[in-house]
């Protein structure tokens, strides 16, 4: 139902199974920089384009599409207190809640686009499973509140929209004016539930991401489960662009976030490290974390940037967003070992290279994507369309009739199926080959009558000759008498003929010797007519039950089909 409800919100209008117009997907690279237009990234059309593709995953992901298909996305990975939320910050350009933690216990989505208009935010909750952690059918997308128009009010209205996550049996909007010691409350430990944050303005550059909740090292390991499942979730699918967290203060293989993203990225493909808190570097390790940047990228490994935001301090006092930036390109310009970088390293210094490169990337795996996703949509549109058809029609006025109808179609399927058809898959063709066996072992069970007198050698008895009217059976030229020590001779039919003798005239013999020879081998029949019998039977039940699942598959719910089997 989820896919037919994607595929209804994603057709046009006028009835067309075009989901790539609607979607305004691009056919080729042409498509995004025409060969007769200058090529850059600052190149109006270009950007235009990348915006456009960049909302078509956006549309994608708001129906719930990621549940089914691996759309490109962006998820931060970290261990807790690696710098995280202040790299989601200094992306955004919002601040995200603290005080609570509860910015770590559910995903925060982030939708970034450049627009014309001044600052807005739209703070949105989307729902993918229930209060028990079942999958919902259909998700749904409840907006949390009014748009945000000053970046002051976004940090409470995350903390509020959050505490609904994580309280999914109280009505959102009770958050919205809830006071503070109700928003201590929490129902859930965590939630794959999301925050959506939908921001646009003129200095916002076109990028979308995932929050992940922040990986747990000690607590409650079942905690440190669930947000480790989580993140795998994410991670694993193959159009997730990996941008892991790791402190320089910490050593780099004590962090559990790069071994994470490793084991699903080994090659480190699609993995981009942002090293955190550059200024806590221990005395003596800046070779170590100044290798990573000169490193990276070489020979298709993890490309590294560096940021340097904000302290605790600096936050307490009210740094702006543009202060921030000043204070970290200060900070790469001035402070070694990270000024002494040639020009080539300095590339993926500060937030804003991390944020072009960013990018850049998700705008490329999203290029090579969007064909692929439309392709998989029309598939899963062909598989929808193919499930509704054998769904039930509407509830008939004449019940009787219509079971009558349908019990009737299905008789004459199986009168169809007994009377055998040409295909090489028919009944008749399965059992051709156990007949033949079965055949077989009912003619080795025939008695061996040599009309002769029983020699001293019976090894040197000759075989008879074949009986001519058996030479036309099938199979007849493969059989071979049995062992001649147990052939059964003249005198071996007399000695019982005249043994079973009482008041009969001279030269007849009793009936009953003619009866005893022929049940001593029909007896042998017993073992290979079971055989034969329980294998038509398996394979008539089998056909049988694929008949009964294709005309009555529909009425499972009405118990018509319990009742046909």
């Amino acid at each position: 139902m989820r896919i037919r409800s994607l595929i209804s919100m994603m057709t046009p209008s006028d009835g067309s199974t075009d989901i790539g117009s609607n979607l305004e997907i691009p056919c080729s690279l042409t498509d995004i920089i025409p060969v007769d237009t200058p090529v850059g990234l600052s190149d109006p059309q270009y950007v235009a384009q990348k915006r456009r593709m960049l909302d078509s995953v956006n549309r994608l992901r708001a129906t719930g599409a990621h549940l089914d298909l691996d759309i490109p996305v962006i998820a931060v990975l970290g261990s807790q207190s690696a710098g995280k939320s202040s790299v989601i910050e200094s992306i955004s350009g919002i601040t995200l809640p603290r005080a609570s933690g509860t910015c770590t216990r559910c995903p925060t989505e982030c939708q970034l686009s450049r627009s014309a208009e001044s600052w807005r935010c739209v703070v949105s909750l989307r729902i993918v499973t229930e209060d028990d952690g079942k999958v919902l059918s259909q998700p749904r997308k409840i907006e949390f509140g009014d748009p945000i128009f000053s970046k002051t009010l976004v940090t409470e209205r995350i903390r509020r929209a959050q505490c609904a996550i994580l309280n999914p049996r109280t009505p959102n909007h009770h958050f919205l004016e809830a006071s503070p010691e109700v928003l201590e409350e929490r129902q859930l430990s965590f939630s794959s539930n999301s925050v959506c944050l939908e921001i646009s303005g003129k200095d916002v550059d076109d990028l979308s991401f995932v929050d992940l909740p922040g990986l747990i090292v000690g607590g409650e390991p079942r905690d440190a489960r669930l947000v480790q499942q989580l993140a795998e979730e994410f991670i694993s699918k193959e159009s997730c662009i990996i941008l892991v967290t790791i402190a320089c203060e910490t050593d780099f293989e004590n962090q559990n976030a790069h071994r994470l993203a490793a084991h699903f990225d080994p090659d480190g493909a699609r993995t981009i490290g942002v090293l955190t808190k550059p200024d806590r570097i221990p005395l003596g390790e800046e070779a170590i974390w100044i290798g990573k940047i000169q490193g990276s990228g070489t020979e298709g490994g993890i490309e590294y940037f560096s940021v340097k935001n904000p302290d605790s301090q600096d936050i307490r006092s009210g740094i702006t967003y543009d202060q921030a930036r000043e204070r970290e390109a200060e900070f790469f310009q001035t402070r070694a070992p990270w000024s002494n970088l040639e020009w080539l390293y300095r590339r993926r210094l500060g937030t804003d290279k991390l944020t072009r490169r960013l990018g850049q990337v998700l705008s490329d795996l999203i290029s090579k994507r969007l064909p692929e996703l439309q392709e998989e949509l029309d598939r899963l549109l062909e598989k929808t369309n193919h499930d509704i058809s054998r769904l039930p029609s509407p509830p008939s006025s004449e019940p009787v009739a219509e079971i009558m109808k349908l019990i009737g179609a299905f008789v004459r399927s199986v009168e169809h199926l007994v009377g055998g058809s040409p295909d090489d898959d028919g009944l008749i063709q399965a059992l051709r080959g156990p007949r033949l066996e079965f055949k077989k072992a009912i003619r080795q069970t025939a008695p061996d009558f040599r009309p002769l007198e029983r020699p001293k050698d019976v090894k040197a008895v000759p075989a008879p000759p074949p009986l001519s009217f058996l030479s036309n059976e099938e199979g007849e030229q493969d059989y071979e008498p049995g062992d001649p020590r147990r052939a059964i001779f003249v005198e071996d039919v007399m000695k019982r003929a005249n043994s079973a003798v009482t008041r009969e005239l001279p030269n007849i013999f009793p009936y009953i010797i003619i009866k005893e020879f022929i049940g001593t081998f029909v007896k042998r029949w017993d073992h290979p007519s079971q055989q034969y019998f329980d294998f038509v039977r398996k394979e008539l039940n089998r056909r049988i039950k694929l008949l009964v699942e294709d005309h009555f598959s529909q009425y499972t719910h009405g118990r018509l089909k319990q009742a046909i089997t």
